[in-house]
């Protein structure tokens, strides 16, 4: 991918997660990136084609930052917390209807979505779970392959605009909350101890 293709399907992308994606028309598209439709058409071949080259883009970069996380952190929590508080991040700047209108009006980059993000957040959850373990931090009891599973269940329903709407909560507050629920729950004596002390640095109750 040349550099002026990167370019544009990062403001597209910014554009989208800004406003949604239904609501975005190609003309509306060229006036906010301030070029015309037919640059646009050089990069892509239609609406649905750029929604899904948006979405190979974002998950890429999604797969580089959490390898950089998973290397400059050796300790099982400090990762987790970091990859928590990255995706927090994220959510906070999407536009509500983002997956609504994915799923409705462009399945395959919404399939697209879905099948890359369960493999990478099972790949990043059990290589996590298993460091944690050997480290003495997590509880040795715990089975990775059903706590994978459960944090998969749990990412589909916060995507579920019928349980958590979001004229009542946020993606963030709503991920943030079940985080915290999450690594209480894993955590050995050794963990729960290291946990809370990393979380009066942040001044944040868990």
């Amino acid at each position: 991918m040349n550099d002026k293709k990167l370019e544009f399907l990062k403001q597209a992308f910014e554009v989208y997660m800004k406003f949604g994606i239904k609501s975005v028309t190609m003309d509306e598209l060229a006036r906010q990136l301030g070029m015309s439709k037919k640059t646009i058409y050089t990069f892509v071949k239609d609406k649905n084609d750029l929604v899904e080259q948006c979405v190979k883009m974002a998950q890429a970069g999604e797969t580089c930052e959490i390898d950089l996380i998973t290397k400059t952190n050796e300790n099982a929590i400090d990762e987790s917390l970091a990859i928590g508080e990255s995706i927090a991040s994220k959510l906070r700047s999407i536009h509500p209807s983002i997956f609504f209108d994915m799923q409705k009006y462009h399945p395959s980059a919404y399939k697209l979505m879905t099948c890359q993000r369960d493999e990478l957040i099972t790949d990043s959850v059990v290589s996590n779970l298993i460091k944690g373990k050997a480290q003495g931090l997590y509880r040795e009891n715990l089975d990775e392959t059903i706590i994978s599973k459960m944090y998969l269940s749990f990412i589909s329903v916060l995507f579920n605009g019928d349980i958590f709407q979001t004229s009542e909560f946020t993606f963030s507050q709503v991920y943030s909350e079940y985080f915290r629920y999450h690594i209480r729950g894993l955590a050995s004596d050794k963990g729960l101890k290291y946990l809370q002390e990393i979380m009066k640095t942040k001044k944040i109750e868990i």
